[in-house]
Formats: C-alpha cells, sequence, structure tokens
C-alpha cells in the first residue's frame, strides 16, 4: 500500500518561492506545512501549477528510454558490458523487458505522482477568486494531464484513470480504463484547454501551455487515431493562424535548440529546465556524452547513453545541415586526436553542474506539426497538396525539393514523409510512435538486429520482435496491489 499510496495518489506538490519566469522554486515539502494552510490565496494556486509543469521533468528523464532506444535510432554504446545500469537498457532495446522493469516502473510512478499534483488543483479550481485565472489554471491542468495520459496510453495502452484526488480504499478498487475511454478523457481535456487558454502570454509566463499547444496535442490525437478529417482542420488553423513558423537564415535548425533562444517560432510546447543548481537542470547533455570523456564533451562526464545507431547515422547526407546538431561522430581526446564514439548532441549546452542543463526539451515543433499534416493529407488521398509541407522541412534541411514526378503512389510518399520525421525529430522521442502508427515495429526492429553490426556481438541469439512487446507491460508492483492481468 505505501508504495500506491506515494506513486498514485499520494498530495507531493513541492513548493515555494517563484523566482522568474524560469520557474524556479525553492522546494519545501507540501507535508511540512500542509495542504489545507497552502492554498491561502491565487498566487499559492499559481505556484502549485508551476510545480506541475516542473513535474514534467521526472517522466522525461526516462523516456528516451521508452522510444528512442526501442526504435532504430539508437541502442546501447556496449554489447559486453554486465553493468546493472546497463542490463536494464538492454532489455529495453531487445525487447525482452517484463513488467518488474525498473526505468517503466519509473516512468509509470513519476507520471502519476504528476498526475495526482494536477489533480489536486483541479480539485480545488473554485477557492480561486479570479475568474479569469480559474480559467486559465483549469486549462493548463487539463492540458498537462492529456499530456500525460496521452503519453501513457501510447506506451502502456490500458492504464488506470484517475482523474481526481482518491483515498487509499478506492485506489485499491480501480480497474484499468479502455483505449477508448483515454482517449475519449484526452480529447476532452485538449478540448476544455483549447477553450479556456490564451493564445498567448507576457514574457513573465512564457513557457505555459497556450490555446495553441492544446490544438497542436489535439491534433497529434487525432492523428494517431487516424481521425484524419477531424486533425486537418486542427492543423490547418495552426498553420495559418497560430504565428508558429520555421525558423530560417544562418544556422536556423542549430537555433531551435540553442538556450539563447528558448520558447522560438519554432517551439509550440517544451518542458523548461533551467540550469544553476536549483534542481531543475537539463540531465541529457550528461546522460548521452560518451563514457569516459571525461570533461572532453561535457563537465561530469557522460553516460552514454541513447546511442545513435551507424544505421540512423548513415542517413543524413553531407549537405544535410541538420546533422552537426543533431548528433556528433566523435570528439577530441586529451592529446588532440579524434575519439570516433557517435553521441546525441541536440541537447548540449556547457554546464557547470553534472546533469544541471539549461537546454529545453522540444514536446511540440512546428516542424512536426508541418510533416503530420502533410501525413494527414496523404491519408486522405489529397498528395499533391501534402507536398510542399514535406518540402518546407526539407528546405530548411538544405535538401532538394521533392518533385511530384518523384512521388509514384501514396504509400511511396509515405516512405518518403517518415524518412524526413526520423531525420527532422531525431531523438525526440517520436520515432518509436510513428513505427507503431504504421505498422513497422516488428519488421523494422527485426531488420535492424539483423543488419546494425552491434547486434552480432551478443554471444547469444536475438529473437523476433514479439507482438506483446508492442506496448509496455503494467508494473508488477501495481499489478500485485491490484490483482489487475498484466
Amino acid at each position: 500500500m505505501k508504495n500506491i499510496n506515494k506513486h498514485i495518489y499520494t498530495f507531493l506538490i513541492s513548493v515555494g518561492l517563484i523566482t522568474s519566469c524560469d520557474m524556479s522554486l525553492d522546494l519545501q515539502p507540501i507535508s511540512e506545512i500542509g495542504e489545507g494552510s497552502f492554498y491561502q490565496t491565487d498566487a499559492d494556486f499559481v505556484t502549485a501549477m508551476v510545480a506541475c509543469y516542473n513535474g514534467l521533468q521526472a517522466p522525461l528523464a526516462n523516456e528516451w528510454a521508452l522510444t528512442e532506444l526501442r526504435s532504430d535510432n539508437t541502442r546501447l554504446h556496449n554489447s559486453q558490458t554486465s553493468s546493472n545500469t546497463y542490463i536494464p537498457l538492454r532489455e529495453l532495446d531487445l525487447m525482452t523487458f517484463t513488467s518488474e522493469h525498473l526505468h517503466i516502473y519509473n516512468y509509470w510512478a513519476d507520471t502519476y505522482q504528476n498526475i495526482s499534483r494536477i489533480n489536486t488543483v483541479t480539485d480545488r479550481l473554485q477557492d480561486i477568486e479570479s475568474p479569469s485565472l480559474r480559467d486559465q489554471l483549469e486549462g493548463e491542468a487539463s492540458f498537462l494531464r492529456a499530456y500525460h495520459y496521452f503519453n501513457l496510453v501510447r506506451l502502456f495502452g490500458e492504464v488506470f484513470l484517475v482523474d481526481r484526488r482518491i483515498s487509499a480504499q478506492e485506489a485499491t478498487q480501480m480497474n484499468v480504463a479502455s483505449t477508448e475511454s483515454l482517449y475519449q478523457f484526452i480529447i476532452e481535456d485538449l478540448t476544455k484547454a483549447v477553450d479556456l487558454l490564451p493564445t498567448s502570454y507576457g514574457s513573465s509566463d512564457i513557457g505555459k501551455a497556450t490555446s495553441w499547444s492544446a490544438k497542436a496535442l489535439l491534433a497529434k490525437v487525432y492523428r494517431d487515431l487516424k481521425d484524419y478529417d477531424a486533425a486537418i482542420p486542427l492543423f490547418e488553423d495552426l498553420i495559418q493562424n497560430s504565428g508558429a513558423q520555421l525558423l530560417t537564415g544562418t544556422n536556423a535548425f542549430q537555433q531551435v535548440f540553442s538556450i539563447n533562444n528558448e520558447m522560438n517560432n519554432e517551439i509550440l510546447f517544451a518542458v523548461r529546465y533551467k540550469a544553476g543548481g536549483l534542481g531543475i537542470g537539463s540531465p541529457f547533455a550528461n546522460y548521452f556524452a560518451p563514457l569516459n570523456s571525461g570533461s572532453f564533451v561535457v563537465n561530469g562526464d557522460g553516460d552514454h547513453f541513447n546511442r545513435p545507431t551507424d544505421e540512423l547515422l548513415s542517413q543524413y547526407t553531407d549537405f544535410d545541415l541538420r546533422k552537426e546538431t543533431t548528433f556528433k561522430t566523435g570528439y577530441l581526446g586529451g592529446n588532440g586526436s579524434f575519439i570516433a564514439d557517435p553521441y546525441v548532441y541536440k541537447f548540449f549546452s556547457d554546464v557547470a553542474i553534472s546533469e544541471d542543463g539549461e537546454n529545453d526539451f522540444p514536446i511540440i515543433r512546428f516542424a512536426d506539426i508541418l510533416l503530420l499534416y502533410a501525413e494527414a493529407l496523404n491519408e486522405v488521398g489529397r498528395t499533391s497538396e501534402a507536398l510542399p509541407y514535406l518540402n518546407q522541412v526539407r528546405v530548411r534541411a538544405g535538401l532538394e525539393a521533392y518533385q511530384a514526378s518523384e512521388i509514384v503512389s501514396a504509400d511511396d510518399f509515405t516512405d518518403k514523409l517518415l524518412q524526413e520525421r526520423r531525420l527532422e525529430l531525431a531523438f525526440e522521442n517520436q520515432r518509436w510512435y510513428d513505427l507503431l502508427h504504421y505498422g513497422l515495429v516488428e519488421q523494422t526492429l527485426d531488420e535492424q538486429f539483423q543488419t546494425e553490426a552491434f547486434y552480432s556481438e551478443y554471444t547469444f541469439g536475438i529473437d523476433a520482435v514479439q507482438s506483446d512487446k508492442l506496448y509496455l507491460p503494467l508494473p508488477q508492483r501495481e499489478v500485485d496491489i491490484f490483482n489487475q492481468t498484466p
């Protein structure tokens, strides 16, 4: 019971003083001051919502392992390691994980912990004096909760649907919700967010979800359901009216991810980070830097998680302007010699403290929207209309636009689109969902295990991917408590 109390419905908001738009907090557990004494003013609710935004960071820290590592984009850096750190990652990479897997449980627990924070805010909205603030916070909470459940349903399938604070007794009597019920709830939350959220904020609130953020996520939900007729009007509204756009000019792709250009016009929503020893810095530079590279790559050395596959690296031509920002093929060692050791570079900036980077992590980019709109048009038989939107992304990357004569069929367009999404959105945790959406997981991974030289280093045979591994199992701890069938 203690585990479920901790991870699903216990009130665990951390509160304190908002120091700036960077959403940094002077942390103090709510248990020390009491929920009742905390919610005294409208400002207290704003502070609680900041904690909900900060709560996006914990599940994201594990998400790469459940998405990119399970796709054909990344792999382990070493096939022979016996480290307890890497064995669970190998199980994800080879699709041999079980319901007792550590990273699966951590993602689940961190996600439900933040859903609990969000539900605590929504259950007390009637105490907010300002009607406009009440609407805004309800919209923000609805967006964040929908975001979490969208990730859960895509990763796990059927999960628990908790939309309010619940008692210990209620928790033990819950059953998982059907995927249909979950998607309906997500759509309802996002529709509410679209209606309640503003289209933009002042400089002190940059990074909060807007109605455009909610429309973008709702469009992605409809795309996931293959309801393209519902998705297309949302994509069109975003493209024509949101003000979002592809960055252009010198080093445009690099500028999308630059710490000097955060929340730029291409970013519709991001998980925000702040360096400076505040406990809300990004860990990804250290996670992804080569192991034993010392401080030649990043201060504090690297773990070399999420190592790009050789096959993915080979897909970038020398003319692709995304290449230098997306990954590095190695680094200069102590004697100035080049050490070939590829690693993810997209989320790099200098850090004074290990795992304390400044880089935000984009959740929805305008390039993603353009490509999904192109997909939707193609899926409803409007391939010729779709091509310019695919080409916008290609041309920004320094590649030649496809000519209509080069598209021989709708399926051919899909192949080109998936390739472009792979190169544009590499390491942004999108590739797994694309493979799943098109039913390509088993074929793609089986081919990878056969052709990527790294996998031949294993001294044991690698089995073909089983269909029951396409969705993650409910963590065994939850199964034991709720008597669910895994």
